[in-house]
């Protein structure tokens, strides 16, 4: 007595199976003399396992499952059942999409983000004729594959949970809703097939292309002579016996070709003969290693010259940041020797402006002698010393002002009327204008606005312009004493115009030449001037401008935004 093991793929569960494929044994068995044949039920992942570890002698899977053994392993493939569902019949897989009658789901669609479930990833009419179905229309992305539920067997379950509510969608194989409506399991109207089609006029309402039915196989552990003998017994049952009806079929027949399936698994790349991209690679790199060891050489001396560079760039980084550093030290000294410059040119008009008060001073301190001489009460003096006292603030001031532009550190910015250190500097440096007999005068227009400044800064810009102006005058062939400088301030909306305007001997250089560092005209020059002035503007964010006056002469016009406060 020969006893063989039948692995048998138990989609809707194991009693169904054995209702279904025992009477196909017995009747093999009783076609074959001397034989047993144990049937064994399984899901996808155990009729795999079973036949990895050859347990079995022959396969009762479906379409999908059998190909991609066969594809990977040595199966025999030895007849596909028949089956009464439509014209073709050996054609009768699909999947099914199925959703409750009341659904609100019309298409395949609406179902994106509804609840779907599936018996496995792997189920062919289950599953994956669906997925194929659903790439070639573009529909979804690999978010909706993602959400799927696979609930394992049995299939029945899915379309009774779609019934409960608890789901919104199964996917079935084709004709699970019928047989389970003939069993009496549900009513055929409490459920709907969307995209619903008949093709070859089959009976069952499907959603995808049929493909070829379930397929017997003999694997290498039976023997071929035994495998013809399976191949005939099931060839020669009557299309009306026992053992058809109980697997809904109508006799079996040669098996059919699996192209259709092999499509579906390449579109979808999952044929089991199927290169990944990285097995492809490796392939080509072993086939050609002095190409590979080509490549391999190129990405080490490129990777090594990576960090070469990095290591470069990191010093060459270091060093800039050095020299940034020394070029703000020499900056900062630089402004400094030009602050220091501006304070010696400026000697005359700061011995004037410290001999006044120190004269006042000096007339009432010799007054009160007198008056003290001529009995007079300290009542009477006290407003004379109340003057001497203001002429001590007057010089402290001018002391200050001047400490304060000498400074090496640059001020912080405060807020003023621009007004302020614009009359200051004109006091600087008024007295030196006064002996050269030059013009200057200051007008101011608009609305006064307080801004936020470098005080000091502000200051030397201006002390260098009216020294400009100055030098301009004197340098003037034609000089005379009509000569004379302007100083306008202008208030606006959203900023404030300073303009420093002479009738001097004009610019002797275009405006491109003036913006070059240590450019000077004069013979013991540094240059630094209108560099410094630029800058301390650059840093209020604002505009210089040179250009001539007219009728002649020079202008400099200088712009500061400045926000003026809402009333």
């Amino acid at each position: 007595m020969q006893h063989y093991d039948v692995g048998v793929l138990a989609l809707r569960g194991d009693d169904h199976a054995n209702r279904s494929w025992l009477p196909t044994l017995n009747w093999l068995e009783s076609q074959i003399p001397n034989t047993t044949f144990e049937m064994h039920t399984y899901d996808f992942d155990e009729l795999d396992e079973a036949f990895r570890h050859n347990q079995l002698d022959f396969l009762l899977t479906s379409p999908g499952q059998a190909t991609k053994i066969a594809r990977q392993y040595h199966l025999n493939w030895l007849a596909t059942q028949k089956t009464a569902y439509s014209n073709n019949t050996t054609h009768s897989i699909a999947s099914v999409v199925v959703v409750r009658e009341d659904s609100p789901y019309q298409t395949l669609q609406d179902i994106e983000y509804a609840s779907v479930a599936a018996v496995s990833e792997k189920a062919f009419g289950g599953f994956l004729a669906l997925r194929y179905e659903l790439d070639k229309l573009d529909l979804f992305g690999s978010a909706f594959y993602n959400n799927i539920t696979f609930t394992g067997p049995p299939t029945d379950k899915l379309l009774l949970d779609v019934l409960d509510k608890s789901l919104d969608v199964a996917i079935v194989p084709a004709c699970t809703l019928e047989n389970m409506a003939k069993e009496g399991l549900l009513k055929r109207n409490q459920l709907r097939v969307l995209d619903r089609k008949h093709h070859h006029n089959s009976v069952c309402a499907v959603t995808t292309a049929l493909y070829p039915n379930w397929t017997l196989a003999k694997t290498e552990r039976a023997s071929n002579e035994i495998g013809k003998k399976v191949t005939q017994a099931l060839l020669s049952m009557p299309e009306y016996s026992i053992a058809a009806a109980a697997a809904g079929n109508i006799g079996w027949t040669l098996p059919a070709s699996s192209v259709r399936v092999d499509q579906v698994f390449q579109h979808l790349d999952m044929h089991p003969l199927q290169e990944s991209w990285q097995e492809g690679l490796f392939k080509w790199l072993t086939k050609n290693q002095l190409i590979t060891f080509g490549i391999v050489l190129f990405l080490i001396i490129l990777n090594v010259y990576h960090f070469w560079l990095e290591y470069h760039f990191n010093r060459s980084k270091k060093d800039l940041e050095r020299t940034l550093f020394d070029l703000k030290e020499k900056n900062t000294m630089l402004e400094h020797a030009q602050r220091t410059m501006i304070v010696g040119e400026l000697g005359s008009s700061i011995a004037h402006e410290i001999n006044q008060p120190l004269s006042t001073i000096k007339n009432y301190s010799e007054g009160i002698q007198r008056r003290l001489a001529q009995g007079m009460t300290a009542e009477e003096l006290a407003p004379f010393l109340g003057k001497i006292h203001q002429q001590v603030g007057v010089a402290g001031d001018i002391v200050q002002r001047l400490r304060s532009l000498i400074k090496r550190t640059p001020s912080e910015r405060v807020i003023c009327d621009p007004a302020a250190f614009i009359k200051e500097s004109i006091e600087l440096i008024e007295f030196d204008f006064q002996a050269l007999k030059i013009g200057l005068k200051f007008s101011a227009e608009g609305t006064p606005i307080q801004g936020e400044f470098d005080y000091i800064g502000m200051q030397q810009v201006m002390l260098n312009l009216l020294r400009n102006a100055k030098e301009a005058c004197l340098a003037d062939l034609e000089w005379d004493a009509s000569s004379g400088v302007s100083v306008e301030l202008l208030y606006g909306e959203n900023d404030i115009v300073i303009r420093v305007a002479d009738n001097g001997i004009g610019l002797e250089a275009n405006e491109q030449t003036l913006k070059e560092p240590f450019f000077t005209t004069k013979q013991d020059g540094l240059g630094l001037g209108l560099a410094i002035c630029r800058d301390v503007i650059d840093a209020h964010h604002g505009h210089f401008i040179i250009q001539p006056a007219r009728p002649k002469g020079c202008e400099v016009t200088v712009i500061i935004p400045i926000k003026r406060e809402q009333e």
